[in-house]
């Protein structure tokens, strides 16, 4: 499972206040905890920075690639600042979160990682917006693997993220995201599948609890990645369990280290 930190992100009140005072030792203490905590790749975004994204996402990874060598997930809406901060990036290879089909985004989107040798989280979704229904994601997934191969993305640097609605805003959202899950994976296998884990619990109590059940739940069905807290305790107990009984820890190693460093 590929661990994506989640924290470093400015829509995050106090990451907010500490990227806008320049507080180096308030995001670099995230940075290091998040790696600790059994993170593969951090992600960073600026983009509560209206006008001022490109200039506070290069201070976050600067500041960031400091003190930890973790490849960054370099997280912005705009093709022009991913190109930016992606052709300064230093280290090892980043992705870019995140390309769709939408006309305006993709080639641009696509662009810079081509040019950066860079991974791409792919959104299901096109100009007509988050689509409906199980089917409807799976084709876009499709598209997307069919048309980024074309270009020349190798399969293996390509996340496709089936966007996970909130559980609370639709009767059967959860069991679309499983389902969607399910059938990418099944048509897709080579493919990693990626989700911003919280989007699932996003207006309800006891976020945590929703998400440790979904990322339980996701990964039974063919999720590898996901964009989530390092630093909760329980839902990484969770991650090391599933791990183990989905036969993904050879002999519960990863488990049984879990247990001595009194991580469970």
């Amino acid at each position: 499972m590929i661990i994506i930190g989640e924290k470093l992100n400015s829509s995050i009140p106090s990451v907010h206040e500490a990227i806008e005072k320049g507080d180096a030792d308030f995001v670099q203490d995230l940075a290091r905890r998040q790696e600790e905590a059994g993170a593969h790749y951090l992600d960073i975004n600026a983009g509560m920075f209206v006008g001022q994204e490109c200039d506070h996402l290069r201070w976050l990874m600067n500041t960031v690639q400091e003190v930890t060598s973790l490849p960054l997930v370099i997280d912005t809406p705009d093709p022009a600042v991913a190109s930016i901060i992606a052709r300064e990036y230093k280290g090892e290879k980043p992705i870019i979160n995140s390309v769709t089909l939408e006309q305006n985004r993709f080639e641009p989107m696509l662009n810079a990682a081509l040019e950066n040798q860079a991974g791409l989280v792919a959104l299901c979704m096109d100009d007509s917006g988050v689509p409906d229904g199980v089917q409807r994601r799976i084709q876009l997934a499709g598209e997307l693997v069919e048309r980024l191969t074309k270009a020349g993305m190798a399969k293996e640097d390509i996340y496709l993220d089936p966007m996970v609605r909130p559980a609370g805003s639709g009767e059967a959202y959860g069991l679309e995201a499983l389902d969607s899950i399910r059938g990418i994976r099944e048509n897709l296998p080579d493919i990693h599948i990626v989700c911003g884990l919280s989007n699932i619990s996003f207006g309800l109590p006891k976020r945590a609890l929703i998400n440790r059940t979904f990322l339980v739940a996701a990964m039974t069905v063919g999720l590898d990645s996901a964009i989530m807290d390092p630093l909760n305790h329980e839902l990484m107990a969770s991650l090391y369990a599933a791990n183990a009984v989905l036969g993904k820890d050879e002999y519960c190693i990863e488990y049984l280290g879990a247990y001595r460093e009194e991580l469970l």
